[in-house]
């Protein structure tokens, strides 16, 4: 009973100086807000970003020339051209390095393989000149990225071995190109070679690695002579089952480390990354960040117990004869020390109700203008609540320490 007397009394002096106690808990809403605001942002941005990885296929696995993926290589924000980050110069995977793959016998649990060269070529639009990358890949590549055609067909093995200058190229692409018209049997120039376009794509979720629907799709081995490359940028695999793809990283490690003749793994010209690497790596960065950024914005809760703390100060100041009055007539040091500390968290747990309003307004703001979905869990809204009463206790105590210990003589005479 006596603590619902005391939360009432509670109340009461802080509803008798609204304007001051609402001043007092600005410092703990936005303090609270922000955390709830950047924690919510960094959970969307960590789904929207796995989504985008994990359409590359759990099974699907990425070689890279290079010893080590550097952070170009892993981070799915970055366009092609610059998720691209090797020269071709550079590149040590050849086509001996994909047809090892490609053989069944000696890997029965790859599905498919594909090298591809990486490179871009400009066309003249209706709206002005276009750059757009050019992938020279094998119809295999088709069949691991779940690319298939709305219009036309895609090329083939025999296009492949007969090094046809022919073109497949994404929905988006061809409408820039093309607008309304048919593209089918355009010849496209790239690099001074005529490429006919013989298919168009169905739309296709973007990976976050690249949009091939604004992509155009040539045979590699057309490639290697149009832009002068005959290695590739990338060779991708696709894994028979999910289960089997640490053992495959290490079957491909060994294929290409023979074909290179390197016997010192610590040696190898080329890294072999999962989707699960990738979503590892992008995991790391983003709670790394978002905790960092939670950190910063927690930064206003200490201000603003700082501000609980002095207005506390205060008011036990201005009602030093009320405090000399209650001790007077029976009050007891521990009911003076309770009351204080019970106006302290109220005031900080309001304002950490308010604050969880304020952090999910930032979300949907934020869900406007940078187009994912923030995402606020339960145990954030209860952190910010908990973490809302500890700042009022921790600054509330010395206040109502200070107030407990007046000395109920001094205090009815204070003026």
């Amino acid at each position: 009973m006596r603590i619902w007397l005391l939360i009432g009394q509670s109340l009461k002096a802080i509803f008798a100086n609204k304007g001051r106690s609402l001043l007092t808990i600005l410092g703990i809403v936005i303090g609270i807000g922000s955390i709830i605001g950047l924690v919510s942002l960094g959970a969307g941005v960590r789904v929207s970003i796995s989504d985008r990885i994990l359409a590359l296929g759990a099974t699907n696995l990425t070689i890279l020339p290079g010893a080590v993926a550097g952070a170009q290589s892993l981070d799915p924000t970055r366009t092609p051209s610059q998720t691209r980050g090797f020269t071709l110069s550079t590149s040590t995977l050849t086509e001996k390095d994909m047809l090892s793959l490609a053989d069944r016998k000696q890997h029965p649990h790859i599905k498919y393989v594909s090298g591809e060269i990486t490179s871009s070529t400009v066309a003249e639009t209706k709206t002005g000149d276009k750059r757009f990358p050019v992938l020279g890949v094998s119809p295999d590549y088709f069949a691991i990225n779940s690319l298939t055609a709305r219009q036309g067909r895609l090329f083939t093995q025999n296009h492949i071995d007969q090094k046809s200058p022919v073109l497949v190229m994404g929905n988006e692409l061809a409408k820039e190109l093309y607008g309304n018209e048919n593209p089918i049997g355009n010849t496209l120039e790239i690099e001074g070679t005529g490429y006919r376009v013989i298919g168009i794509f169905n739309p296709a979720d973007e990976t976050g690695l690249a949009n091939p629907n604004n992509q155009a799709y040539i045979p590699y081995t057309a490639a290697a002579e149009t832009f002068k490359s005959p290695n590739f940028n990338f060779i991708y695999v696709q894994a028979t089952d999910e289960d089997v793809v640490p053992a495959l990283k290490r079957e491909i490690r060994k294929t290409l480390m023979k074909n290179h003749k390197i016997t010192n793994s610590s040696l190898a010209d080329f890294t072999v990354i999962s989707s699960g690497d990738v979503l590892s790596a992008v995991d790391s960065i983003t709670n790394m960040l978002t905790s960092l950024l939670a950190g910063i914005a927690a930064i206003s809760l200490l201000v603003g117990g700082i501000g609980i703390m002095n207005i506390m100060l205060v008011s036990v100041s201005e009602r030093t004869r009320e405090i000399g009055l209650r001790k007077a007539v029976g009050a007891r040091t521990v009911d003076i020390l309770n009351q204080f500390l019970i106006e302290a968290v109220l005031l900080t747990l309001t304002g950490g109700i308010l604050g969880i309003g304020f952090g999910i307004l930032i979300g949907e703001i934020s869900e406007v203008y940078l187009g994912f979905t923030p995402i606020v869990t339960s145990s954030t809204i209860v952190l910010a609540v908990g973490v809302s009463s500890l700042v009022g206790l921790i600054f509330g105590v010395y206040p109502a320490m200070k107030a407990s210990r007046l000395d109920p003589i001094n205090a009815l005479r204070y003026e």
